[in-house]
């Protein structure tokens, strides 16, 4: 069970860990709205200074009921510049306006003094992966979910991984990478906080060393960035993938696939008011989940408003998004699947319960698929859907969901219409577009 060495401290020794910076602010180009106060340098996006900048004032449900501005109007000491996985634990703490940049690749498989960490590193005394497997082996008679010492003893180690592999951003907080800066084998959890920047990042394998056996399957519970009972949140210009740790090469054990990721980007328990824009999503199972639950308990019938544009879904098999509740607007998305990926390609838009999907003018290129393969139902009942291109041709995918699938039609939703959106670029512009600005790195 211990993870290959291949997690590898990158900032080994590095001395600089929440050190204040001084507050600046410069121009924007149309991304993002500028705020604050003072000078001071660029930090390697053209002589802007990407931490400063808001939520542009119309862009997507981040912008509804005065926006998003993360921690814009940081005063210099709550200005940090961080290269260990240490200090930016550290800086993003509290719930002041703060800015923090990333510099380089941090792993947060790393000690505080950045030496390299394994997933044994976090074993309980009384736990080993073999050990686990052997108990809960349904051929040597165990019948259902794991229980017992040994499984509390699994829940100890995945407690004591996940709080140091765990990045937990206090309120009114902007995290941006400066250049192609990194973050791996950690993740990113909005918990109940509100007003989150994070900008230009690659966020990778989000790996979870403690998979539990639930009696058919293995579950694995960590996604690259989740976002939960949080309002006002600004994803932009992210590159979030497994690390090129896929799923598919985990052993099969018990009869099922040994599972180490959850989702990519996830939007649960309520949250609200979130733009996702211009990021490079890439290679993942299951991609993107808004609400949790087909129950009404977390995702009440006003929230999960989501808008998600001009982003990049790279040979992922399914939820971009899939949707419960929530008016979710989905434009100018670039959707690429390959022969040669690493993941089956199941879907990409997911109608789920009370759900409202208003995709406009996507661009489908999708190898050896079918245009009644785009949309699949999950419990919904309506979708809005216009303008999609799917493999150079416009295509009705709503029709063809309807054609290939006569026993779940679903009917065309009327129920709103998106007021809170930048330009809507034709869908055939959408290709050059995405792949030249998507991605962490093209924050500029």
């Amino acid at each position: 069970m211990n993870r290959a060495a291949g997690l590898i401290a990158t900032v080994a020794g590095a001395a600089l860990i929440a050190t204040a910076l001084p507050a600046a602010a410069h121009p924007g180009d149309g991304h993002g709205s500028d705020r604050g106060n003072g000078h001071g340098p660029g930090h390697g996006n053209h002589g802007r200074d990407i931490g400063r900048e808001v939520l542009g004032p119309n862009d997507g449900w981040g912008a509804a009921q005065g926006g998003t501005t993360g921690g814009a109007d940081a005063d210099a000491e709550n200005v940090f510049r961080v290269d260990t996985w240490a200090g930016l634990q550290e800086a993003v703490q509290g719930d002041q306006p703060k800015i923090v940049y990333v510099e380089g690749d941090i792993s947060a498989m790393t000690g505080a003094d950045g030496s390299s960490l394994s997933c044994a590193d976090f074993n309980d005394p009384a736990y080993t992966w073999d050990d686990y497997v052997e108990t809960y082996d349904p051929d040597a008679g165990w019948e259902g979910e794991a229980s017992g010492p040994l499984e509390e003893a699994r829940e100890r180690s995945y407690d004591a991984h996940r709080s140091h592999v765990m990045l937990e951003p206090g309120s009114n907080t902007t995290i941006v990478g400066e250049g192609e800066a990194s973050i791996s084998d950690g993740f990113i959890r909005m918990e109940s906080v509100e007003n989150l920047i994070i900008r230009n990042l690659g966020v990778h394998d989000a790996y979870d060393c403690f998979p539990s056996w639930d009696g058919e399957a293995w579950d694995a519970q960590y996604d690259n960035i989740e976002v939960s009972r949080t309002e006002h949140v600004w994803l932009d210009h992210l590159t979030l993938s497994d690390g090129g740790t896929y799923d598919r090469d985990f052993p099969v054990v018990h009869g099922a696939r040994v599972e180490h990721h959850d989702g990519l980007l996830d939007v649960v328990r309520a949250s609200d008011m979130v733009t996702i824009s211009w990021n490079d999503i890439q290679a993942h199972d299951k991609t993107m989940l808004f609400g949790n639950t087909d129950s009404d308990r977390y995702d009440e019938w006003d929230k999960l408003r989501v808008t998600v544009h001009h982003n990049r879904f790279a040979n992922i098999t399914q939820r971009a998004p899939r949707v419960r509740y929530g008016d979710v607007h989905v434009y100018n998305n670039l959707y690429t699947h390959s022969a040669d990926s690493p993941y089956d390609y199941l879907y990409s838009l997911g109608v789920g319960a009370e759900s409202h999907i208003y995709a406009q003018n996507n661009n489908f290129q999708l190898e050896g698929v079918e245009p009644g393969e785009v949309i699949a139902n999950w419990r919904g009942s309506a979708i809005h859907e216009e303008g999609s291109v799917f493999n150079g041709k416009r295509v009705d995918l709503l029709d063809a969901f309807n054609a290939a699938n006569p026993d779940s039609t679903l009917e065309a939703d009327d129920s709103w219409t998106p007021s809170l959106h930048g330009k809507i670029h034709p869908s055939w512009a959408v290709p050059g577009l995405v792949k030249a600005k998507a991605g962490a790195g093209n924050a500029r």
